[in-house]
């Protein structure tokens, strides 16, 4: 994982491929080879630093396979959150003269739900996609996962600014816990347990706002490594080299 985030938008293969050289005004292509004559286009190591995660602890594959773990949790972990708070929330103190503010409430849930079922079914294609060394698989998550940075980006501008300035339509649309605004005035007091609710559910989303770029970075050095572990097999199959960097495990 080191090696490839200096290089992330180049891949191995890539980056060795045809030297161009002109001469005479005609362009020529040569292949780099190696001591044994093997194409460098096609040199493919599993065990290669770039193809690691976690700091070089796991396999990236595997590391892929962890994090669709911990995705499952934060999944569960928002989806339970917004549903207590649905459950919790009461009608305003105006709800039978026109302050329908708790409405949104149910509203969030309904948004957290289907997203959340979108988030899953995304998970679960990544999860068959590692197990079935699929690349395109992969693909659906990440595009998720880059809207949910930029969706946990501006709930973590929101929580920041409710907590700084208690203003109750910052604390509704965060939707981190059921609370009452009193009638006529734009700010609330919470109470202790309902603001320890609230920096809680607020540390959990910077802690998933940083835990979703890294995990986006290694699920796309995914997706390259099957790219290339594809492109390396079409070409042993080809040329009838025996795929000695391969792991059958994998």
């Amino acid at each position: 994982m080191n090696g490839r985030l200096q290089s992330v938008l180049r891949s191995p293969l890539m980056r060795n491929n045809q030297l161009n050289h002109i001469e005479n005004g005609v362009k020529h292509h040569h292949r780099r080879r190696d001591s044994n004559g093997l194409p460098r286009i096609v040199q493919f190591d599993e065990s290669a630093d770039e193809y690691r995660c976690f700091c070089s602890c796991l396999h990236i594959k595997t590391g892929t396979l962890v994090i669709a773990g911990i995705e499952f949790f934060l999944i569960l972990f928002f989806f339970i959150n917004s549903f207590l708070v649905s459950l919790q929330q009461k009608d305003s103190y105006n709800y039978k003269h026109g302050d329908r503010t708790t409405d949104y409430v149910h509203v969030a849930f309904i948004i957290t739900a289907v997203c959340s079922v979108i988030s899953t079914l995304c998970v679960l294609m990544m999860v068959i996609g590692a197990l079935k060394n699929v690349g395109s698989l992969l693909i659906p998550h990440m595009i998720i996962q880059v809207l949910t940075i930029l969706t946990l980006g501006l709930l973590i501008i929101l929580g920041i600014v409710a907590v700084s300035t208690d203003l109750a339509i910052c604390y509704r649309v965060f939707n981190a816990a059921p609370f009452h605004e009193h009638p006529q005035q734009s700010t609330v007091a919470l109470d202790t347990n309902t603001m320890l609710r609230v920096y809680f559910v607020l540390g959990m989303e910077i802690l998933t706002f940083v835990l979703e770029i890294y995990f986006l970075l290694v699920i796309y050095n995914c997706q390259q490594y099957f790219v290339e572990r594809r492109q390396y097999m079409k070409y042993c199959m080809a040329y009838s080299k025996p795929m000695e960097t391969l792991n059958s495990a994998r």
